[in-house]
């Protein structure tokens, strides 16, 4: 596929333009998002630029993407041994198997926020293991818990445990971070498809697309979907990082040796590491009780389309705020916000509006009719808050 190639989830202009005039007067740091549409194969979760949707995970140049058939018969010898250990996780994401029932993803697959968290539920998300074009998946596991999470500017990481563990795990490089130019490979679902091979990149510099600290640069070809890949050296076999998304020309992904996996090889619980307090601040006042989570984009619609496009939990805390801005069919698509004790609101047309104190559980779900399709849904400036309310 050639560079630069089009991408059919792009938002309208209009709202994406009122999205970043109001974001840009607010507090956010980062141009990330994470985005949820629903793909030819289902549901998939990435990050996508703010501003600029269609600036995603791609392919970078000729296509290399390989299906993974005959138990690996068609790729290298060498990797054979560990396609059992990568899976396709309900939400639309890719894993990895580490080693009795430890696995790596993506954070933003989890709705990571800023600041790790530890310990989140996740008992609704599944993993299958081992698909691939010409096999079924060998093994279906539940989320335990999401051992840590974080999603930022400079790492975006998931670790959780599942209840069944795969007969197949890959290995951690956590020695040192790799040299620049040391070659990798990539397994995953792009678009949720069976198992797919990347073929082989080098490792650039972060800066070259602008990543954070604790990230590097790529070029392996990835689409949406393979977010929560591992990144394998290329000789060695082991996992040096995470997959987390890009803007052509460059892909991403954080050092493995910049996430706390090390805490939780030997099957250790989380230690919750909380900053001390700022100077003249309380632990326990209001200003600790506010969780920032990331903004979110869905869309485009299908027509006769009926789906729940994300939920906040009681597991979160005990209220939220949220912008929505919508661009759906006046009258005839709605977006409803349900929130508390059964109460509801439904949105349609163009429109922005800001919901403050919503008690948890808040769940947004989406309805069309059969004709003109909707362009989007975004959700902003999302704030929970634990458990003190502060003044609006």
């Amino acid at each position: 596929m050639t560079r630069g190639q089009q991408n059919r989830f792009g938002l309208g202009t209009s709202l994406i333009a009122a999205a970043f005039a109001f974001n840009a007067c607010g507090t956010d740091s980062t141009d990330r998002s994470i985005r949820r549409i629903d793909g030819p194969n289902g549901a998939i979760t990435y990050v996508s630029s703010f501003v600029n949707p269609d600036q995603v995970e791609k392919i970078i140049g000729e296509n290399d993407l390989t299906p993974v058939i005959n138990d690996g018969a068609n790729i290298p010898e060498k990797y054979r041994p560990l396609i059992d250990a990568f899976g396709k996780i309900s939400m639309g994401c890719t894993a990895t198997h580490i080693g009795n029932g430890l696995v790596i993803s993506a954070g933003h697959c989890f709705d990571a926020p800023e600041k790790r968290i530890n310990n989140k539920p996740c008992d609704r998300i599944t993993v299958d293991w081992g698909y691939r074009k010409d096999k079924a998946p060998y093994l279906k596991s539940k989320c335990v818990t999401v051992l840590a999470a974080e999603l930022n500017d400079d790492r975006d990481y998931a670790i959780f445990k599942v209840d069944v563990a795969p007969t197949a795990q890959v290995e951690l490089d956590l020695s040192a971070r790799p040299k620049l130019g040391a070659a990798v490979t990539i397994f995953g679902h792009p678009q949720l498809r069976p198992l797919e091979w990347s073929k082989t990149c080098v490792i650039e510099e972060g800066t070259k697309g602008g990543w954070g600290v604790d990230q590097f640069s790529h070029q392996c070809d990835t689409e949406p979907g393979n977010s929560g890949s591992t990144i394998i050296d290329d000789t060695t076999l082991k996992i040096i990082g995470i997959h987390d998304g890009g803007r052509v020309p460059w892909n991403y992904g954080t050092f493995i040796t910049n996430t706390p996996v090390a805490e939780f090889l030997g099957g250790a619980t989380p230690t919750n590491p909380v900053p001390p307090a700022p100077p003249g601040q309380q632990p326990g006042s209001p200003d600790q009780s506010i969780v920032k989570l990331p903004n979110q984009l869905f869309g485009p619609f299908r027509n006769n389309q009926k789906s729940v496009l994300t939920t906040f939990g009681r597991d979160l805390g005990e209220y939220i705020d949220f912008d929505v801005l919508i661009d759906l069919e006046e009258g005839r698509d709605f977006v409803v916000i349900e929130h508390g004790d059964r109460q509801r609101v439904e949105l349609s047309g163009v429109n922005r509006r800001r919901f403050s104190r919503l008690q948890l559980p808040v769940t947004v779900s989406f309805r069309s009719n059969s004709f003109i399709r909707s362009n989007n849904v975004i959700l902003q400036d999302i704030k929970v808050y634990k458990s003190v309310i502060p003044n609006p």
